[in-house]
């Protein structure tokens, strides 16, 4: 919880170091996957009302809005929270929730669609918290899930390239003493707790995101569930390479019809 605050602080970009916000092609994937799943909502004629979990700056806040969907984003860090009602406030569709333990206690129910953009892979316990945050979900609603990475030992291949293009990309970056001790520090697995170098993004302490795990999830939540596979890296040309191989290092959860049943 305090990692989060600390490092997400008002002067962070949250678009550098991420594909899916800067690469306008890949950018532009995933936001018609997210324009489809709402325009699905309306064709069955549920209230369009999306809780964004993890938010951010607003980067899948703002298509929702611009749909006229309803939509409560959430984060666990203040400073993007005041960024959120800042760039978004005046908008009555939208309202802001400042969740720093990420209980999800102020936040009501009977959303239509439940939203975690490079969420998952931050949450030690992503099923549980999955389960708590389904909760919020009214009957016949949706799951959209976006830019967790695929579990490194179910697909070495594409982790090894993505690491290898990431090590590229970071050299361009500046601080690379800083860079190349956090690093060194992973590859030991000699971890700082306290530290944000270390802990921010925990997917690497723990080998990815299960994917098969959260589909499997979703597959008994929901009447239907589909994994979407893709390529994401921070360096324009390995983006583009990796497109053009197929590769596929990232994933993405959709999943319709949430069944009351599996609140349980």
């Amino acid at each position: 919880m305090n990692i989060q605050e600390e490092y997400y602080l008002p002067h962070v970009d949250y678009r550098r170091g991420s594909p899916h916000l800067s690469h306008p092609k890949l950018n532009d994937r995933l936001i018609e996957v997210l324009r489809g799943m709402i325009q699905g909502l309306a064709d069955q004629g549920l209230p369009l009302r999306v809780l964004e979990v993890g938010a951010g700056h607003g980067g899948f806040t703002e298509l929702a809005l611009a749909m006229g969907c309803e939509v409560t984003a959430v984060d666990m860090s203040k400073p993007s929270v005041d960024e959120l009602r800042r760039r978004f406030g005046t908008n009555p569709n939208f309202h802001a929730v400042y969740d720093p333990d990420g209980t999800l206690r102020n936040v009501d129910n009977d959303y239509s669609l439940l939203m975690f953009v490079s969420v998952l892979h931050h949450v030690p316990d992503y099923i549980s918290f999955l389960k708590m945050a389904c909760q919020r979900i009214t009957d016949g609603g949706a799951l959209l899930t976006l830019q967790d990475p695929l579990l490194y030992s179910r697909h070495r291949t594409a982790h090894r390239a993505d690491q290898a293009a990431y090590f590229a990309w970071r050299l361009s970056q500046g601080n690379l003493s800083k860079g190349i001790q956090t690093r060194l520090r992973r590859i030991r697995g000699i971890l700082d707790e306290t530290n944000p170098g270390d802990m921010i993004e925990y997917h690497v302490v723990r080998d990815g995101v299960d994917e098969e795990r959260i589909l499997s999830f979703a597959k008994a939540a929901f009447s239907e569930a589909s994994l979407l596979k893709y390529w994401s890296n921070q360096l324009g040309l390995a983006q583009r390479l990796g497109d053009h191989l197929g590769l596929c290092n990232y994933f993405g959860i959709i999943a319709n019809g949430y069944e009351a049943g599996s609140r349980s």
